[in-house]
Parts: C-alpha cells; sequence; structure tokens
C-alpha cells in the first residue's frame, strides 16, 4: 500500500542520487583548478542546485513535525532553500551568456542588471519570516503554504530561466553550427528544451518539484560535452583539431562511388606576424582564419579543422560522382583569396593577413586513400607558397 512515508522516502532517495551527481561534478571541476569565469559560475551553479536538493528533503522531513525546533526549522530551512533558488536560476543565467558567447566578456552593468531581481526577491523571503509574503508556517500544525507574494518568487526564478533559454535559442539560430552535430543537439537539449520543459511541469503542479534534478542533469550533460569538446576541438579557434580530423579522414568509406576534395592551407609569412606584433596578435590572425573559412565552407559536407600551427584543413565528401569537383575547388580557392583581401581592406592592421591553399581531389572513388590525398593537396599547397613567395619578393 502506497502512504506519505513511502512517498517521503522515494523523494528522499531521488534527491540523494542527483545529490552526489551535483557533488561529483563540484568536485571535478575544482579539481580542474582553472579559473575561467565560466568555469567559477559552473561550479556554484553545482554547489547551489546541490544545495537546494538538499534543503528540499530537510524540509520535507521536518515539515508538519509538531514542535517548536522543528517549526524554526521550517522557517530557516525554507528561507534558505528560496533564496539560494532564487541565486542559482541567476547564475543559470550568468553561465548561459558566458557559455555561449566565450570570446566575449559580459560588461559590469549588464551582470548587476541580472543581480537586481534576485537582491529584491531575497528580501521578500526574509521579510516573510515575519509576514508571510512569499511562505508561510503554520505554527500549529508546522506545515508550509504559499504567501499572497509567492508569485514574485516564481517570476524572477523562471524569469531568469526563461531569459537563458531564448538567449541560448536565439544564439543557436542565427549562428550556424561549426561543431559536431551531438554538441548543437546537446546545447538546444540542456540550455532551451530541460529548463523550459521542467519549469512548465512545475509550474503546472507546484507540488511535482523536479526542475533542480533536471538542471543537475543539465549540468552533467554540460559536463560532458565540454570534456567531448575538448578532445575533439581546438581550443583557440573552436574548429575541429588535429586528432579528430584525422579520425575522420581515416574513416570515411562508402559503399557506393564517391568523391572527396581536401584543401590544406596556411597562413602566410605567420612567424614574421608573431615576432613584429606579438602572439596575442598571431591568436588574433589565427581566430580570423577559422572565421573566413567557415564563412566559405559552410556546407554541411565539409570538415573543418586546424592541422596544426597555422596550418588548416578541409576535407569535402560527397556521395555524387561530380565531375564538377574540379572547378569547384578552384573557385573556392579563389572565394578565400577574395576573402581575405575584403578583410585586409578594412581591418586597419599593420599587416595583411593571407593564406595559401593547395588542394587535390578524387572523383568516383570507392575509398579515399588518406595518405595519397594528404600528399598531393600538401604538393599543391607548396606550390602555391612558391608562388606567394615569389610575388612578394618581387
Amino acid at each position: 500500500m502506497y502512504t506519505k512515508k513511502m512517498e517521503f522516502f522515494y523523494f528522499v532517495e531521488a534527491n540523494a542520487l542527483i545529490i552526489m551527481l551535483g557533488c561529483w561534478l563540484a568536485f571535478m571541476i575544482k579539481k580542474e583548478g582553472t579559473l575561467r569565469a565560466s568555469n567559477q559560475i559552473f561550479f556554484r551553479m553545482a554547489i547551489c542546485n546541490t544545495a537546494v536538493l538538499a534543503l528540499e528533503a530537510a524540509c520535507a522531513f521536518v515539515n508538519g513535525r509538531v514542535g517548536n525546533s522543528f517549526y524554526i526549522s521550517n522557517i530557516i530551512l525554507n528561507a534558505m532553500r528560496l533564496v539560494i533558488a532564487a541565486y542559482a536560476s541567476q547564475t543559470w543565467l550568468l553561465y548561459t551568456l558566458h557559455f555561449l558567447r566565450p570570446k566575449q566578456s559580459l560588461p559590469k552593468k549588464i551582470q548587476r542588471l541580472i543581480f537586481i531581481p534576485f537582491l529584491l526577491v531575497s528580501a521578500f523571503v526574509i521579510a516573510s519570516i515575519f509576514t508571510g509574503w512569499v511562505f508561510y508556517i503554520n505554527r500549529y500544525t508546522n506545515l508550509y503554504t504559499r504567501g499572497k507574494f509567492a508569485f514574485i518568487h516564481m517570476i524572477a526564478t523562471y524569469g531568469y530561466f526563461g531569459n537563458a533559454a531564448n538567449y541560448a535559442l536565439i544564439k543557436m539560430l542565427r549562428s550556424r553550427c561549426r561543431c559536431p552535430d551531438k554538441m548543437c543537439c546537446t546545447n538546444f537539449l540542456v540550455f532551451v528544451v530541460i529548463p523550459v520543459a521542467s519549469g512548465t511541469v512545475n509550474l503546472i503542479n507546484p507540488y511535482l518539484n523536479i526542475i533542480w534534478i533536471f538542471l543537475l542533469i543539465s549540468l552533467f550533460l554540460l559536463f560532458t560535452r565540454v570534456q567531448f569538446a575538448q578532445i575533439v576541438l581546438d581550443g583557440l579557434t573552436g574548429l575541429n583539431n588535429r586528432n579528430s580530423f584525422d579520425n575522420y579522414l581515416y574513416s570515411i568509406s562508402s559503399g557506393k562511388a564517391f568523391s572527396a576534395c581536401l584543401f590544406m592551407m596556411d597562413i602566410d609569412f605567420f612567424k614574421d606576424i608573431n615576432d613584429s606584433y606579438g602572439h596575442p596578435e598571431g591568436d588574433q590572425a589565427l581566430e580570423q582564419t577559422a572565421k573566413i573559412l567557415t564563412q566559405i565552407f559552410n556546407n554541411e559536407n565539409c570538415m573543418i579543422a586546424r592541422y596544426g600551427g597555422d596550418e588548416f584543413a578541409v576535407l569535402m565528401v560527397s556521395g555524387d560522382q561530380l565531375t564538377s569537383v574540379p572547378v569547384n575547388a578552384e573557385a573556392l580557392r579563389l572565394a578565400l583569396y577574395k576573402a581575405f583581401a575584403e578583410y585586409n581592406s578594412s581591418s586597419g592592421k599593420p599587416y595583411e593577413l593571407t593564406v595559401s591553399v593547395g588542394y587535390a581531389f578524387m572523383i568516383g572513388r570507392d575509398e579515399v586513400d588518406a595518405q595519397q590525398l594528404i600528399k598531393a593537396s600538401d604538393s599543391d599547397l607548396y606550390r602555391e607558397k612558391q608562388r606567394v613567395h615569389s610575388s612578394k619578393c618581387l
């Protein structure tokens, strides 16, 4: 027979499992010892979400138990739970902004504006200890009930989640994803679907408070996504790294004939940029090169990677026996040169950012000989660099 006591134990058991997950996440992110703002916010989120779940379990334990000590504990625990919940939701919005715009720092003015609703809600919650505005504990039954201004806490909390979901959705719709599709799906699931779905359920049924459990699951998905990104992505440019590119190149195979074109390129006189203007300027040159590559090679069948140092690689694969591959490849090479020329005309940099591009292709093959393709594109790149250096000398 299902009883209230069984319901309580199931609730505590579920919370305990998620609390252990939260503690593990906090430990792992702390173990990295990094001072990056996004990791600091992630750590605070893991701690806050874990604390909210622990406080919910504690509130469920003391709620309805008669006695002065239980009554005081119920008031303090619920006040702490509501304040930390508001802070956790505010931190979620901050993390969303940091995570989805890693190259841009969040202005202090924006951070202060985001903090204001939390301060107001916290003041209402603390005042509720004496006024019962947001929550009320019956002195005789020690039962928790929502106050007449409980909606203020809900608006602030779910407002943070809603704004984070809206920003994430708009950001992902506006920008084309240059990382593996799994990462795009994870971003959409974590920042949009889970908060909105669990928050909606919580609004429909206030007693089914699942949002904090699902947010900790979201943090776990984010953690695995970040770890995966460190394995397959280049930290500076956000492109695929050499390891993921090689794995893809050596793994492509098909039961039917297909075409492949490999572009190899590197930045001209990159060492001179580093020596004359410093490594930060060299990093900017690499980032700008990555941006131009993603603009030109915007086809889903392209694998773009930073191959190493100032070298980049793009692999285009088609399931068709396209006889127009040579023409298209040359057109793309010229389009790249044009894009860099347009950038140089408006960049205001004291140097010209240019690349040399070589390519090789295979048409109508059942499999790709990776070594042969790399060797052929490298040879074409070498000839192109010789031409560029000769023209510079002249």
